[in-house]
């Protein structure tokens, strides 16, 4: 198995290996074979992030490809035969624990990792938008077409976390005048940006809804990110990936998060 630690090392991204399944009350994963991965923290004053990292079965093939210093980020790449397991998982509706049975996917995945501003974070890449074995090749890639189009023309594109934000079009000015009509109660107050989000959301000062798009102006803030300001409505695009985890999201498959 490769020295995984090492190049963590070399990027200057904390990380421990585990011996034993990463299982805890809420997420209680009955088979040793599965690869995991989670961010914690470590530290009662002055908390710190770190990655975990459990291998699985030893023909697992878990591996960093990339590791930049400059971003503090690496790319690990991981390949396991499809699994059944179980986990405990919270039902909010009835109130209590379910055990759900989910699989592993049997094809190869990668993942972005490492340091996003001040807190760590893991983004699955894509793997139908081309072969991504640099850091930089994720960056590029994860950049939605029409962010990378129109900041040709201006610097005043923004990003937080997995949102970009790009100053309306006139088109899209026009856009927003019809779906006002005059009303401004269309507008919504302190919203959270994305139709799906859930967890530790972005909120939004001002937002509207299209047909088609979703635009805010004014403050955009988070919790794990630097308070944003927008001056007149921006276009919403979100990051290729779609499944971004930060420190206190929702986990999601076989990849865990219970930092809360």
């Amino acid at each position: 198995m490769q020295d995984i630690k090492l190049w963590f090392q070399k990027a200057m991204v904390p990380l421990k290996i585990e011996r034993d399944p990463l299982t805890t009350h809420r997420f209680g994963v009955n088979n040793r074979d599965v690869f995991q991965m989670s961010i914690d923290t470590r530290g009662k004053k002055k908390k710190s992030e770190y990655f975990r990292i459990y291998r699985g079965h030893e023909e697992n093939d878990i591996r960093v490809i990339d590791a930049n210093f400059k971003h503090q980020q690496v790319i690990l790449m991981v390949k396991e035969p499809s699994r059944d397991y179980k986990v405990t998982v919270w039902n909010p509706t009835e109130r209590k624990y379910d055990e759900v049975t989910q699989t592993t996917p049997d094809v190869l995945r990668k993942y972005l990792m490492g340091m996003d501003e001040s807190h760590l974070f893991i983004a699955e890449l894509p793997s139908d938008l081309g072969p991504i074995n640099k850091v930089n090749d994720a960056h590029r890639i994860l950049k939605p077409k029409s962010v990378a189009k129109r900041e040709k023309n201006t610097n005043r594109i923004k990003r937080q976390g997995e949102w970009f934000f790009l100053p309306a079009s006139t088109k899209e000015l026009e856009e927003i005048e019809k779906e006002m009509n005059g009303d401004v109660d269309v507008i919504f107050k302190k919203q959270r940006i994305g139709k799906d989000s859930i967890g530790n959301s972005h909120i939004a000062d001002e937002l509207i809804n299209t047909p088609r798009k979703q635009f805010v102006r004014g403050k955009i803030c988070h919790i794990e990110h630097k308070t944003i300001k927008l001056h007149g409505w921006h276009l919403v695009e979100q990051n290729t990936e779609g499944r971004i985890q930060q420190a206190g999201s929702q986990s999601i498959s076989h990849v865990y998060k219970w930092v809360d």
